[in-house]
């Protein structure tokens, strides 16, 4: 099992969850699956990692 740790500031600034702040309802829902597929399984299919960019 994974575990996903967001990147943080020295100033203890997370840019990841202010990103997942901004988000509506049901994209910060399928964002947190997401995150918890890649925590739980093996090989994560790339299909969720299409829309990654930079």
């Amino acid at each position: 099992m994974r575990e996903i740790h967001f990147y943080r500031t020295e100033s203890d600034f997370c840019p990841v969850e202010e990103f997942l702040d901004s988000l509506t309802a049901k994209q910060a829902q399928k964002a947190t699956w997401v995150m918890q597929l890649i925590e739980e399984i093996d090989v994560v299919p790339v299909q969720y990692f299409k829309k990654l960019v930079n």
